[in-house]
């Protein structure tokens, strides 16, 4: 079978894209992947939101353990076998901050806490912890025994707020009782 000339041209007109379909299709596609990457970075940006939570429990953990081992009151015999303030006992001190010349490594008791504030956060024996560049802590101590029902000097509520390299704040905190 031989193909006439004029089925030949009618045939290859209709077969590719005019110079208007070509510009048509290169500006939508160009607004849809700006679409699509404007909603994809701001969820990169957001999915580091869980690892800054993490390492912020974390260091709180660290912190309220180290302080919820540390003796009710200053005036508390060592290990809390007894307590103060109980019958035949020394009363209670009474003051929610350190003695005076203490630094962290030789706090005793979870007053000498009230009041520190840390940046970068330092472990126990006062070195700064690696990893937390840009982390602050702040400890607050207050007698809390309202709180739970109970006399108000007979429990200390310790709160942690622990201030990312972001600005985000987490609040934590711990129930200590003179019990």
């Amino acid at each position: 079978m031989k193909l006439s000339a004029k089925y030949y041209q009618s045939t290859v007109a209709t077969q590719g894209y005019s110079l208007i379909e070509l510009v048509i299709t290169i500006t939508l596609t160009s607004i849809v992947m700006v679409i699509f990457y404007s909603v994809f970075s701001q969820n990169q940006l957001r999915s580091v939101s869980p690892v800054i939570q993490v390492k912020a429990a974390q260091l709180a953990q660290a912190y309220l353990e180290e302080i919820g081992l540390k003796r009710f009151d200053e005036l508390s015999p060592v290990g809390n076998g007894l307590r103060c303030d109980a019958p035949s006992q020394t009363p209670c001190s009474g003051t929610l901050a350190s003695e005076g010349g203490e630094d962290r490594t030789t706090y005793d008791d979870i007053d000498d806490f009230n009041g520190l504030s840390e940046s970068p956060p330092r472990d126990a024996l006062n070195v700064a912890r690696s990893g937390f560049n840009g982390f602050s802590v702040a400890v607050n101590v207050t007698y809390a025994g309202g709180d739970l029902g109970f006399p108000a000097r007979s429990l200390k509520k310790v709160e942690l707020t622990v201030t990312t390299s972001g600005g985000d704040q987490f609040v934590f905190s711990q129930y200590k009782g003179n019990f």
